[in-house]
């Protein structure tokens, strides 16, 4: 049997443009249609023309599933079509993930912007940033960092450090990691000077962080719409709530619990963003995987494992946006640990050492 794919289907493609697939076929038989990536089996499923054509619906679905599970970005893909023993293969592509819609060049796209749907955002001295970007095969790229600094009384000096990055034989995807520690390193910069704002240009591609003097009251690790981590730092009022729903039972006029339901979750509503920003944030409300970002201080962004991470749930959220010019935005929402039991605060280990039961008793009186 003949089995030939009527769908043009790019070389490489954002998930959200995956199209149906049309397949033409010379006979009535039954053809197994698959779906894999690197050898693992991602989607098979059995079909019968109808008029001599089958049709593979929401392919798109399948394939974003498939690297949310696997944490991917980005990922290879090949369709196959199996009939009478003989398997045939249609087409293979790479998929860079998106949730959204995205109508214009996506090779322009990927030369002019890191994967991320801002330009810009607010950072700390203890955050972890990375920023990734496509390179494609036997690429090299400079990355270049416009550091900002300012010492006290002094006007503000712009240091210029710069590395090469490379993707070799393949396409791949390249993060960018940032921390304030790593700059000051980089560029030589003592703990006096203070860090304004620093900017990186690979190729046509810039982003800029302004760095805060002053730590956030909440830090999350969020993946956005092409899959990848990125860091959001919050000032923020959060408002513990405790629920708990109890049965009671009656045996022989003593009342136990013989059922019990116990809820805490976290009601954040934060201070003043601006419109960039409110809009930027909605992907953490979307988000399919939310990590409390709680880090040990000696951690360096390329060390950082996203598993071990508490995972939170965004359970409701209210994000009003207004345009108007010097109008600030704030935003409301709900989370929950995705583990029920309650944290233990660590802070209750670690903070109040000098405490009467840590010291050691002297019995002299004076």
């Amino acid at each position: 049997m003949a089995i030939t794919l009527s769908t043009q289907i790019p070389q490489l493609l954002f998930s959200s443009a995956i199209p149906d697939l049309a397949i033409n076929t010379d006979g009535d038989g039954e053809v197994e249609i698959a779906l894999t990536s690197a050898g693992a089996m991602v989607f098979t499923a059995s079909h019968f023309p109808y008029n001599r054509q089958i049709k593979v619906f929401d392919l798109r679905s399948v394939v974003e599933m498939f690297m949310r599970e696997q944490g991917s970005a980005m990922k290879d893909f090949t369709v196959t079509a199996t009939a009478n023993e003989v398997t045939h293969q249609l087409c293979s592509f790479k998929v860079i993930y998106l949730e959204h819609r995205f109508d214009g060049n996506i090779s322009e796209f990927l030369r002019n912007n890191f994967l991320t749907n801002t330009s810009s955002k607010m950072t700390s001295e203890n955050a972890l940033e990375r920023l990734t970007l496509y390179l494609d095969a036997n690429q090299s790229e400079r990355v270049r960092y416009e550091i900002v600094t300012q010492r006290e009384g002094e006007e503000a000096q712009l240091t210029v450090c710069t590395e090469n990055i490379y993707s070799y034989a393949n396409p791949k995807l390249v993060e960018v990691s940032i921390s304030c520690e790593v700059i000051r390193r980089m560029a030589n910069i003592d703990q006096a000077t203070k860090l304004l704002a620093v900017s990186i240009h690979v190729g046509e591609r810039a982003f800029t962080y302004y760095v805060s003097q002053r730590e956030p009251q909440m830090r999350m690790f969020f993946r956005n719409a092409f899959n990848v981590f990125e860091c959001c730092e919050l000032e923020a009022v959060t408002t513990q709530i405790a629920e708990s729903e109890r049965s009671i039972a009656v045996t022989n006029r003593i009342s136990t619990f013989y059922n019990q339901r116990n809820e805490k979750k976290y009601e954040v509503e934060t201070s003043g963003l601006t419109y960039e920003q409110a809009q930027w944030i909605e992907q953490l409300f979307y988000s399919h995987d939310v990590r409390m970002g709680k880090l040990d201080d000696e951690m360096e962004p390329w060390d950082i494992d996203f598993a071990l991470l508490p995972k939170v749930l965004i359970t409701d959220f209210t994000c009003e946006i207004d345009d108007s010019d010097g109008e600030l935005n704030t935003v409301k929402f709900t989370y929950q640990f995705a583990d029920r039991r309650t944290w233990l605060q660590t802070d209750y280990l670690t903070v109040d050492h000098d405490r009467i039961f840590t010291e050691e008793y002297d019995p002299t009186f004076q």
